[in-house]
């Protein structure tokens, strides 16, 4: 097995575009607004994207007819493809990119539904210099909130543990290295695409682009484009409290991000991620039985921290924790979240 350590290819020094056809995927589930905003922001790109398929996650807000009253489906390429069940991002990117994978395009252009590209954000990314590269998997482009400050957990290197780029690389005017990236923007070769399974639907939600990351990358480069930007909302991320605050003054200038508590009602995506991570640590990087009941304990040490009622919550993060080592993927659909 191959360390993700592995030597860092050279970037080409001298940027060219690129004539090429893109496909834009974008993901969305109830945040048909958001979705709009984001067809607006694609529609504005300085060079056209060929086509775009939108995946609607079984939304319950009437997303498809919200789109098509508005005319975003008598758009020229645009299509909106409704699963019959919501099967999280994993599921939904799986869907697109296999779906968009099947069209002539060069480049697959991934996008959540809270994204908004900068309209010059997909020509900047394949005037890259990777991008000129067939040695290249991916080109991303780098991602801010709303006042314009970079989101450095969407981008970064893999040390035993996904580790943020510095300010530094994103200040910098040549494209850096990446070990992974996730689902906000990436540019994707459509080739490399094709050779590989698309994201793992079980994951469900969260570390799945940690995963398909790390198969891009045995095919070619990852690739961050410091000019290219795309605005990222996080819609329902802003949750706090008094003690997160606290460990965020300690912890978040050493750890690239800051650490976010969750309600009890959606834990459930928690204990996903808790699951996806320690069967990827396992695969990955051979992780023993020892190895994984210390990620298992540091996520209750997390809990025990930062979220209300933790104690409530443990017998559940050792339950999805073994889940995870023994590579048992159960998600039941959020609707259904009971915290036994």
């Amino acid at each position: 097995m191959s360390s993700l350590d592995d030597v860092e290819i050279e970037a080409p020094r001298a940027p060219a575009p690129v004539a090429t056809a893109t496909a834009a995927v974008i993901v969305t589930f109830n945040r048909r607004e958001y979705v709009a905003r984001c067809l607006d922001a694609v529609a504005r790109q300085t060079v056209p994207v060929d086509s775009i398929l939108v995946v609607d996650n079984a939304s319950t807000d009437d997303t498809a007819g919200f789109l098509r009253e508005r005319g975003y489906l008598e758009r020229p390429g645009v299509r909106l493809e409704r699963l019959e069940a919501n099967g999280g991002s994993a599921g939904g990117f799986a869907h697109g990119v296999r779906r968009a994978g099947e069209e002539a395009a060069t480049w697959l252009w991934l996008l959540d539904d809270d994204a908004e590209p900068a309209d010059d954000a997909l020509e900047r990314l394949l005037a890259s210099a990777p991008a000129a590269d067939p040695a290249t998997a991916c080109v991303a482009p780098v991602v801010v909130d709303a006042e314009g400050a970079v989101q450095r957990v969407h981008r970064g290197r893999w040390r035993g543990r996904p580790r943020p780029l510095s300010l530094a690389e994103y200040g910098g005017a040549a494209p850096a290295p990446l070990h992974y990236v996730t689902f906000v923007g990436p540019l994707i070769r459509t080739a490399v695409a094709r050779r590989i399974d698309p994201p793992l639907a079980d994951f469900f939600i969260w570390a799945d682009d940690f995963e398909y990351s790390f198969r891009l990358r045995r095919e070619g480069g990852l690739w961050l484009v410091p000019g290219s930007v795309i605005l990222h909302r996080d819609v329902g991320q802003s949750h706090t409290n008094r003690r997160t605050r606290f460990w965020n003054r300690l912890f978040s200038p050493v750890l690239g991000w800051e650490l976010v508590p969750s309600r009890l009602d959606s834990f459930w995506r928690n204990l996903y991620g808790l699951r996806n991570y320690v069967w990827l640590k396992r695969r990955y990087e051979g992780q023993s039985a020892l190895g994984s009941a210390g990620v298992i304990g540091q996520f209750a040490l997390r809990s025990l921290l930062c979220d209300d009622r933790p104690l409530r919550r443990l017998p559940a993060i050792i339950r999805f924790g073994i889940a995870g080592r023994r590579g048992v993927f159960e998600n039941p659909y959020p609707r259904e979240w009971r915290l036994r």
